[in-house]
């Protein structure tokens, strides 16, 4: 497994506007959502990580608290670092992580063009295909 390197942030501080460019490169950029669904109230509360593979900033992800479940929202690797195995790194870490302190299971809502990556890291798929900002998702979940 590649070396991943995961920073935890929090929304007001400093370093926070790397987390910003990195959803405004892949999100509005390449998949054009609108700047507007980009951030939300939940970017206060849920815990904020930038990845890292030793020397460059790779990616970001932030995962939201509901109950005894963690919910992997906004992934996002820069372009070239995709196929690289580091998104997969950095889920399977940050996995343990909330398995060790005392989650059961983690969800995601994923574009469907990307639900295979998602399944290459053990989630499954829970329920219908939906809807968000235009574009086709589904449910996944890992339990742990």
């Amino acid at each position: 497994m590649l070396d991943i390197h995961v920073l935890r942030l929090g929304f007001k501080d400093q370093d926070f506007s790397i987390i910003e460019n990195i959803r405004k490169k892949v999100f509005l950029n390449e998949m054009n959502i609108p700047e507007s669904e980009l951030f939300d109230e939940n970017d206060e509360t849920c815990e904020h990580y930038i990845l890292f593979d030793g020397k460059e900033v790779i990616g970001s992800v932030r995962f939201l608290k509901i109950k005894n479940e963690i919910k992997l929202e906004r992934m996002a690797i820069l372009s070239e670092f995709r196929g690289k195995n580091y998104g997969k790194s950095a889920i399977l870490q940050l996995a343990e992580y909330y398995r060790m302190i005392g989650y059961s299971k983690m969800i995601l809502d994923s574009i469907l063009s990307v639900k295979d990556f998602y399944k290459k890291c053990g989630f499954i798929e829970e329920g219908e295909i939906f809807k968000r900002v235009g574009i086709d998702h589904i449910r996944m979940s890992l339990k742990f």
